[in-house]
């Protein structure tokens, strides 16, 4: 029987509910494959759900091992986790994490690793690149031995099947979340009541941090895209380990900000066509601009190079009736995800309208430059903006008009 064979007769007996059937499965798979781990995961999984209780734990410390020497170290915490549950003797993982964290050294103080590090990673040793790896998750980036076991020790796990809610909007932001195995997606309600994909997430990344962070409920929600084990870290423990290690914190609050201004990029029309995993890469290229109440942000007749997007607040939009001695006209405002200044983007032509800040607000600017980077990958984008410049300009006209009749 081919491996593709083996896979779906274990996934249509895992879906019936027959768990011994689907046991031999993965046994079989597991021979074929034993470097998939994944595979080897489900196997301790079954083992434990048809009452072999040392066959999964045998399975899982295996796992765990692999995991950790690989520097996969939120998955090997995770692994941990159930281990502990199933037999609270069994602390083996937990002593080579320790021994996993305090190798790392001073040398390796880095605090992520993104995609175009990965070539970095074939030349190195497996012990140096478990110790390199350690730093995948920014949360575990400043704790070794002794500390990093009584972090692991706060966490809660919590197993969440396939395509369930882990928390939904309106709940109260109560945890951090950790990914230990599997993925997640993050979704928000836009303007139009239409449910849109912000981030997808996986293994070692965090998220909830928007509403942990300001206190408040979660204006998202976050849906398993696979079966997850998810790691979570309550707000008291959350509040003692910052008193002792004020870098989480900071580490939270960046990826907040990136998180925020992701969530606002899917509630944008203008950034419709740029796919979910591509807004936190694109969310990098703005720069945070806060404005007091009554602070002008653009001048009508100022040159400009720059875009903006409201992240928080609201501003009020104003321009000039030439046919009344100059006097300033509101035609309108705009909040969270409303976007302005696109005419500096298409053209060299000055600002056509005056913002002014309506209350405190933070905008991220996007120059010209950055702009025509990202058009050049997502020619979408482009077509939106000027679909909005000629909307806004037969609207501000509409204004002007109706204004003078009157």
């Amino acid at each position: 029987m081919s491996i593709a064979d083996l896979r779906n007769k274990a996934k249509r007996a895992l879906l019936d509910g027959k768990y011994k059937r689907a046991l031999g499965f993965f046994e079989e798979l597991h021979k074929a494959v034993p470097d998939d781990v994944r595979t080897h995961v489900k196997l301790a999984e079954l083992r434990e759900k048809t009452g072999d209780t040392a066959g999964a734990i045998r399975d899982y410390l295996d796992v765990a091992h692999s995991y950790a020497e690989q520097g996969f170290i939120v998955q090997a915490i995770a692994i941990n986790k159930i281990i502990l549950r199933l037999d609270p003797s069994r602390t083996e993982v937990k002593e080579r994490l320790k021994e996993l964290s305090d190798e790392r050294g001073d040398d390796w103080a880095i605090t992520t690793i993104t995609s175009t590090d990965q070539a970095a990673l074939t030349d190195i040793s497996n012990k140096d690149h478990a110790k390199l790896t350690f730093e995948r998750t920014p949360l575990l980036s400043g704790l070794a031995g002794e500390e990093l076991e009584a972090f692991m020790d706060s966490l809660q796990l919590q197993h969440v099947p396939a395509d369930a809610y882990i928390y939904k909007e309106g709940d109260h932001g109560s945890y951090l979340y950790l990914i230990g195995m599997g993925s997640v997606r993050l979704e928000i309600q836009d303007a139009q009541g239409r449910k849109r994909v912000f981030s997808v997430l996986t293994e070692g990344d965090f998220f909830g941090e928007y509403a942990f962070m300001s206190r408040i409920s979660h204006t998202d929600a976050a849906i398993a895209e696979s079966d997850c084990s998810v790691l979570m870290i309550d707000r008291e423990t959350f509040d003692q380990w910052v008193q002792k290690y004020p870098a989480i914190q900071s580490t939270v609050e960046d990826f907040y900000r990136q998180r925020v201004l992701a969530r606002v990029l899917a509630i944008t029309p203008v950034f419709e066509g740029v796919p979910p995993e591509a807004r936190v890469p694109l969310a990098d290229r703005f720069q945070l601009k806060p404005f007091g109440n009554g602070e002008v942000i653009v001048r009508e007749g100022d040159p400009g190079h720059t875009f903006y997007l409201i992240r928080s607040g609201r501003v009020k939009v104003l321009t000039r009736d030439i046919l009344k001695d100059g006097e300033m006209v509101e035609l309108g405002t705009m909040g969270d995800g409303g976007f302005f200044g696109e005419v500096a983007l298409l053209t060299d032509k000055p600002r056509t309208a005056t913002v002014v800040a309506d209350g405190d607000v933070e905008l991220m600017e996007l120059t010209r430059d950055d702009f025509n980077d990202i058009v050049s990958t997502y020619p979408s984008v482009r077509k939106v903006v000027e679909a909005y410049q000629k909307q806004r300009v037969q609207d501000t006209i509409r204004t002007l008009m109706k204004r003078n009749v009157s």
